[in-house]
């Protein structure tokens, strides 16, 4: 487990960090890769990302679930052969949008948005 350097950090409300940069974790592998699997599988840790978040009570269980909703969608439309990256940026841009003014989320939003620009390059 990482540790976080937070010296002179000031923080209003909850924060979550999540390890593994600004992308909240978000790992995407390069050439060579499946992509659709792997877009898939990142979407699948996006998922448990948000189900800690909920778990620790940084989102609503409403909001959450709207979240769920919105990822998995996006993670069925990345399996689909075919599939246009609209049907999957389209969704994550949604989940995105649910955290407009959700203090404390900023993992959550860079890793939505690195899945977001990994959608639009893979599909």
């Amino acid at each position: 487990m990482g540790a976080f350097n937070q010296q002179n950090q000031q923080v209003h409300g909850r924060q979550i960090n999540i390890e593994g940069g600004v992308h909240g974790g978000l790992h995407i592998g390069g050439a060579g890769d499946d992509d659709r699997s792997e877009l898939a599988a990142a979407l699948g840790a996006l998922l448990e990302q948000i189900a800690r978040a909920k778990g620790d009570g940084t989102l609503t269980e409403e909001l959450a679930l709207d979240m769920e909703h919105e990822v998995s969608q996006a993670s069925a439309a990345a399996r689909r052969p075919g599939a246009e990256a609209s049907a999957v940026t389209n969704r994550l841009t949604r989940a995105r949008g649910l955290l407009s003014g959700v203090a404390s989320t900023a993992a959550l939003v860079s890793a939505l948005s690195a899945a977001i620009t990994t959608a639009q390059t893979l599909l």
